[in-house]
């Protein structure tokens, strides 16, 4: 058998089961599966658990084996017809074929009595029209009974329809089918007969009654009428969701229906179809709140036309009339040409809501009331049978009106009634014009109005130019109110008004496949906003949208004095609405301000965004333009950031912006900024920069870096610096530590920098940062007040409560009076040249603990400093100048020296002096002791005596005259120098600069 096939036919088993099929013997052929092709993991054409074929038992006995029954169960059969209109059934039995192979007729005779079905699924697709048919039958019956050229077939079946169209469920889904049919087929005339039979669909019942004629081509000649006293028959033809809402009310009624098919099918043609059905004193009652819709009556009718197509196809509803308990309805409905459909619909209704919400228990129109008027007359049938392919001469047919007053409604899960609406609309020569239409929500009122040209034109998509008019306008919308309770948005918004358009054409409204195709206009726009003080006005904007681009021609406004000018493209838009994006889009931009006031635009809610140095800034002649390419795909696959220029000048800070541009790439979770900056003023800057923003992997991931390169940076203009006498709450400055850190390799080349009103040139950098909070100062050198400096150490900022600099400076003759290093020292702040001046060499290790803005905390770190000083000077120095009255006449506020070199030790607040000579204006002058930070002063002085004046002398040595006082017997009295024999006076210093003692002290040159 299966060398007849194209496909292959399996059967795994087989048995005989004399009981399954009685009275018949039958043989039970198990798991029956067809391939479509002879390779068994080709598709499955059709499947079955069991086959029972049926004998009798008295012809096994005579030798006859003629088939008397088939047993179908627990199978299904999947049949598809493809674009040329083949059969995948009958190409895999082979039917078609060119030259087929005789068939053995002796064999198994078929003289059947009986066929049944049991669980038995059915599957058609046709791939021509791009629908499908499921049948599930449950249970089928045929009897069949031979008698003088005829045969006779009683059927009887149970199933389940679903008819599927492009994919998509219709209203013929889920359809229950109970057939009791008759056929008389005569094979002398080839004619089918269907006797008078019944159909029950749902809950209805049609009878059936006709003829097929199958000689040459089919001819149907097909009656069917049903008449009962309820809507079950019109509600077996509804949507499943409609027929079981429709069952809710009792009703009753006299509902007919009729129709007929006839004329040829198949091969091209289709048959007539002509279906009449209506109703007469009918009403549909709610008993559970005892409210009728009374006097029903409607008449109607369906037919496909002298052509039998969608083209030609007619639907009619006639006369159709309601009486509610308050109010009326009545209309009539006419449908010509179902492929490109011309409507005419007359309705006049008078209709109180609050009756029909309690009536149809709309779920989600909870208490609704108020009343809705419509008077529609749209005839488009006039255009359509005068011959007129446009619709100009329907515009005049078009007339309609509809009022709402006073409606009041809720919706489920929201809190707010909407309540007071009121509404007027009307169409005229095919224009629609909403009037009015207002309603209030909450503490929130809302009122609109707007037009659309030409509807018509919309509803045939006539490519004829539309305009779409809307204009809004509210004294008060609280958006806390309206929006969810979870909602973060607090914004209250008073005032508001705006007008938009958008031009097109009917066919772009109504076929598109993103966005329709047109030119968006907003002609004005104001609104006040409560937590974001400004006032929006003079709003206009122009957005071309196409097929593939849109392209923002001018979006413009103000907001409080600030202006922008705005213009762009977007390329590529339609990516946006794939499920998964492919591809590349593009946005340019570009952006112009006379003025920007961006203290006032980046606060909200009192609070201001902007660093401090920048919450009072203004922006004159901004310039802004850029471009940003997106690429994906199968997803997401990277983002380039290009500006290409950026012009501007600042108010507060004098600064002009120049000259910005570079490039910002993102791609696998990874930043990188190339050549990004300009000019700010005096200042330029280029920043090149390499962030990881995805989760960290030291195996995979690059490594992150920074490098700024300026030729000028002038860091007082960029951060607002005004001047170093000005006290500062270092305490309460931004805290960098405060922030995440990560692994960052940091460089600079600098070629002048002002920090501090202090020039540094030839600065070059090369630091680190780590996750831990530490920055590592791996190199930093510089020339600085005519000498250079050079920096090696690190933060440690794991605890940004206190944060320690680790470091090691190597200076090469500094100018102290150039040099302004300010530190603190229990809360003043000090300069480090205000006592000592001179060039400065040498080599400073040390440990500072310094505040959030890296000013030192002096009485809180400590130091070796081993430094030379040469040409100097110490002015103001303590404790010289709590000795000046014991002198003679020299200046010892400003002492000036050659070279001054030592090592000086700071620690717990305590500055100790080893003992140092200084060759200085006074002589030489030999100075040790420690002072701590609060001025408290310890020193051993050694001072030529000769300085000393007649009442110092007295004051040292208890009011005894020079000449009274042996300086050979004297220990307080030494030589410095035995060669020269000049002798000096040992004083020792206690105190403070307000309240000090000065003594005679040992001689300490032992120590």
């Amino acid at each position: 058998m299966n060398e007849q096939f194209e496909g292959e036919l399996i059967i795994r088993d087989s048995k005989i089961a004399p009981f399954a099929n009685f009275p018949y013997v039958s043989i039970d052929l198990e798991d029956i599966v067809f391939f479509e092709s002879k390779i068994t993991d080709s598709n499955v054409i059709y499947a079955a658990e069991d086959l029972y074929v049926g004998f009798s038992i008295w012809d096994i006995i005579r030798g006859k084996y003629k088939i008397k029954s088939l047993k179908l169960q627990n199978g299904n059969l999947d049949l598809i017809k493809d674009a040329d209109g083949k059969i995948n059934l009958l190409m895999a039995k082979g039917f078609g074929k060119e030259e087929t192979e005789s068939v053995d007729e002796e064999g198994m005779n078929i003289d059947l009595s009986s066929i049944q079905l049991k669980n038995f699924k059915v599957k058609f697709d046709d791939l021509s029209n791009l629908t499908t048919i499921y049948a599930n039958l449950e249970k089928t019956d045929a009897v069949i009974k031979l008698q003088d050229e005829h045969i006779y077939i009683d059927l009887i079946s149970n199933f389940v329809l679903d008819y599927i169209l492009d994919g998509k469920p219709t209203f013929f889904s889920q359809k229950h089918f109970k057939l009791d049919l008759e056929f008389d087929y005569d094979q002398n005339t080839n004619e089918l007969v269907l006797a008078p039979s019944k159909l029950h669909l749902e809950d209805a019942q049609l009878g059936l009654e006709g003829k097929v004629d199958l000689e040459d081509q089919v001819y149907l000649d097909i009656r069917m009428a049903g008449e009962k006293p309820d809507f079950s028959l019109l509600a077996a033809f509804l949507p499943k969701e409609t027929a079981l809402l429709l069952r809710k009310y009792q009703n009753e009624g006299d509902v007919f229906f009729q129709g007929s098919i006839e004329g040829f099918a198949g091969n091209g043609h289709v048959p007539e179809i002509a279906i009449e059905f209506g109703c007469d004193n009918a009403y549909f009652l709610n008993t559970g709140i005892n409210k009728k819709v009374d006097d029903l009556r409607f008449s109607g009718f369906f037919t496909n036309g002298k052509d039998r197509s969608l083209k030609t196809s007619e639907f009619q509803l006639l006369n159709f009339y309601a009486k509610p308990d308050q109010g009326k309805f009545q209309g009539r409905l006419i449908v010509k040409d179902f492929e490109n459909p011309y409507v005419k619909i007359n309705l006049n209704a008078d209709l109180d809501l609050e009756f029909l919400g309690d009536f149809f228990e709309v779920e989600g129109l909870q208490g609704i009331s108020g009343q809705v008027i419509v008077d529609m007359d749209f005839d488009e049938l006039i255009d359509f049978e005068s011959g007129v392919t446009g619709i100009s001469n329907a515009k005049s047919s078009v007339q309609s009106e509809l009022k709402i007053i006073d409606l009041n409604f809720s919706l489920p899960d929201y809190p707010h009634q909407i309540r007071t609406v009121n509404a007027y609309a009307f169409m005229r020569e095919g224009n629609l014009r909403l009037d009015n239409l207002s309603f209030q929500i909450a503490d929130s009122d809302f009122n609109l109005s707007g037009t659309i040209d030409d509807l018509p034109a919309i509803l045939h998509s006539n490519p004829k130019p539309v305009k779409v008019q809307l204009d809004a306008n509210s004294t008060k919308i609280d958006l806390k109110q309206l929006l969810p309770s979870d909602s973060s948005i607090n914004e209250l918004i008073n005032d508001f008004k705006i007008k938009l358009a958008f031009e097109s054409t009917g066919k772009n409204l109504m076929d598109y496949e993103h966005l329709p195709q047109g030119e968006f206009f907003i002609e004005d726009f104001y609104a006040k906003l409560e937590k974001y003080p400004h006032a929006f006005h003079d709003f206009h904007a122009d957005i071309m949208i196409g097929e593939k681009n849109m392209e923002v021609m001018d979006f413009s406004g103000e907001i409080d004095k600030s202006d922008f000018h705005f213009s762009g493209k977007v390329l590529n838009y339609p990516k946006w609405f794939q499920e998964s994006p492919k591809g590349d889009s593009r946005f340019e931009f570009d952006l112009v301000s006379n003025h920007l006031n961006i203290s006032d635009l980046l606060k909200y809610n009192g609070v201001n965004y902007l660093p401090k140095d920048y919450q009072k800034e203004e922006i004159d002649g901004l310039k802004l333009k850029g471009s940003l390419d997106l690429h994906y795909n199968d997803g997401f696959e990277s983002a380039d950031f290009y500006l290409t220029d950026l012009d501007g000048k600042f108010r507060v800070h004098p600064l002009r912006l120049e000259d910005f541009g570079g490039r910002i790439h993102y791609e696998h979770e990874f930043l990188t900024v190339t050549d990004f900056g300009g000019k700010m003023g005096s200042s330029d800057f280029k920043v090149s920069m390499g962030y990881q923003l995805g989760e960290v992997d030291s195996l995979k991931n690059k490594r992150n870096f920074f490098h700024l390169k300026s030729l000028s940076l002038d860091l007082d203009a960029l951060m607002g610096f005004e001047s170093i006498d000005v006290d500062t709450n270092h305490q309460e400055a931004f805290n960098v530590f405060e922030i995440p850190f990560t692994e960052m390799d940091i460089s600079a080349e600098i070629g002048k920098m002002n920090y501090h009103t202090f020039w540094l040139e030839n600065v070059t950098a090369s630091a680190r940062t780590t996750a831990d909070h530490y920055i590592y100062l791996d190199t930093l050198g510089l020339r600085a007040a005519d000498g250079t400096l050079g920096v090696k150490g690190y933060f440690n900022g794991s605890d940004p409560e206190h944060i320690y600099f680790h470091s090691t400076m190597k200076a090469s003759k500094l100018d102290l009076d150039k040099l302004l290093i300010k530190f603190e020292n229990f809360g003043q702040d000090y300069l480090i040249n205000e006592n000592l001046h001179g060039k400065v060499s040498g080599t400073i290790t040390s440990k500072f603990l310094v505040y959030p803005d890296l000013t030192p905390i002096i009485d809180k770190s400590e130091a070796k400093m081993d430094l030379t000083v040469y040409q100097g000077s110490i002015v103001n120095f303590a404790p010289l100048s709590a000795m000046s009255s014991y002198f003679s006449d020299r200046n010892l506020n400003n002492v000036k020296f050659d070279t001054l070199s030592n090592t000086f030790d700071l620690k717990d607040g305590i500055l100790n002096i080893p003992n140092m000579n200084i060759n200085s204006s006074l002589g030489f002058i030999e100075l040790s002791g420690k002072q701590s930070l609060d001025m408290n002063m310890d020193y051993f002085i050694r001072i030529p005596l000769g300085m000393v004046t007649s009442v110092g002398f007295k004051s040292l040595f208890g009011g005894k005259n020079k000449n009274e006082v042996d300086p050979e017997q004297e220990d307080a009295i030494v030589y410095r120098d035995e060669d020269k024999r000049v002798r000096f006076v040992n004083v020792n210093m206690k105190g403070t600069p307000d309240d000090y003692k000065i003594s005679l002290g040992r001689n300490r040159s032992s120590n």
